[in-house]
């Protein structure tokens, strides 16, 4: 069977980027929510702005980090994405306050109305610079204030003001006054149980008008090495009427275990294995309905976090991002229980 090659080289060097940020020392996290305001620095439009933020310390003067950020509607553009930033910080009175600077890469997606009935899904990369002011309220939360600047050569510059509530995911709480703990020998050993489970959803498509549809999938994960997972998914993403497709995703997954390694987080990248029975492919463009349908091949970038429920029950909440060369990029929000053996 013929497969139809997408060639977003931005994005596989991105998602390679992600991947290796994620599966470094994972011993002392800070997952953050933000939501504010985007300003477009040109027309001076605003909009909403929300992001998630997962920042990892290395020394006390240095971190990394990895965001989805949405930048909100302001006319003719919808845009979001995700940036991977290195970060240099300065710990105040006692390690309780925290300003720091941040500059890195930011691989986005902007949905751009072409005329009266179409819009185009358009893909780039920008620098991004960033300040953020941390207060610890405790050793496990803390409040952040972050200003992202964004300023791609061919799109839209914005500047996004965010405040939120953040957690620290470290084995032990939080230090104060000196470089982050490490992990004990047992954790660095974690390696997940082979696990099977199903999946009930929703699928959004990235147009303007944001077509939704049931999704479903089913996913075999199995542990590789400590801290990295595989897993094969069956992925359907239901009718919006703009795009019918389902297929197979196989990706590689840096995890993290929590709370006595009862709860998960990861990050998936990968390929898309896909027909749209809508938009049949040939050589990575549409062709008449009546022709064969061979299979596409799209990057799949994936958030998760799980809970196990028992010795062998878990439930799983996956975030898949499927980025089209096709102006059919989606998100497939997907809830499901699963079932581990050991």
């Amino acid at each position: 069977m013929a497969i139809a090659m997408f060639k977003p080289a931005h994005a596989w060097k991105l998602s390679a980027l992600l991947l290796i940020c994620a599966g470094m020392s994972l011993h002392a996290q800070e997952l953050t929510f933000l939501d504010g305001t985007m300003t477009e620095l040109s027309s001076k439009n605003t909009s909403y702005s929300w992001q998630l933020d997962y920042r990892q310390d290395f020394f006390q003067n240095f971190a990394s980090s990895v965001a989805y950020i949405n930048e909100g509607h302001v006319p003719g553009h919808y845009r979001d994405g995700e940036a991977l930033e290195a970060w240099g910080n300065l710990p105040l009175f006692n390690d309780r306050i925290a300003v720091s600077l941040g500059a890195g890469v930011y691989y986005y997606y902007d949905t751009q109305a072409m005329n009266a009935s179409g819009s185009a899904d358009v893909h780039g990369t920008a620098p991004i610079y960033s300040f953020t002011v941390t207060g610890y309220l405790s050793d496990r939360f803390f409040y952040r204030v972050m200003v992202n600047r964004i300023s791609p050569t061919g799109d839209i510059r914005t500047t996004t003001a965010t405040v939120g509530i953040g957690y620290w995911f470290g084995q032990h709480r939080r230090p104060l006054g000196k470089e982050p703990d490490k992990a004990p020998p047992a954790q660095a050993e974690y390696v997940t149980e082979p696990q099977l489970t199903l999946f009930g959803g929703q699928s959004v498509v990235n147009t303007l008008l944001s077509q939704k549809a049931l999704a479903a999938a089913a996913e075999y994960r199995q542990g590789l090495l400590p801290h990295l997972d595989g897993t094969a998914s069956f992925i359907y993403e239901g009718d919006p009427k703009v795009e019918r497709r389902s297929g197979v995703g196989l990706q590689l997954w840096p995890v993290n275990t929590f709370l006595d390694e009862s709860t998960s987080v990861g990050i998936g990248v990968g390929p898309y294995i896909f027909i749209d029975r809508r938009h049949p492919m040939n050589s990575g463009q549409t062709v008449n309905v009546g022709l064969s349908n061979p299979a596409a091949i799209a990057p799949l970038v994936s958030l998760t976090i799980a809970r196990r429920l028992s010795d062998h029950w878990i439930a799983r909440i996956i975030w898949d991002r499927v980025t089209s060369n096709y102006n059919r990029d989606s998100d497939i929000f997907l809830a499901g229980f699963g079932f581990s053996w050991r």
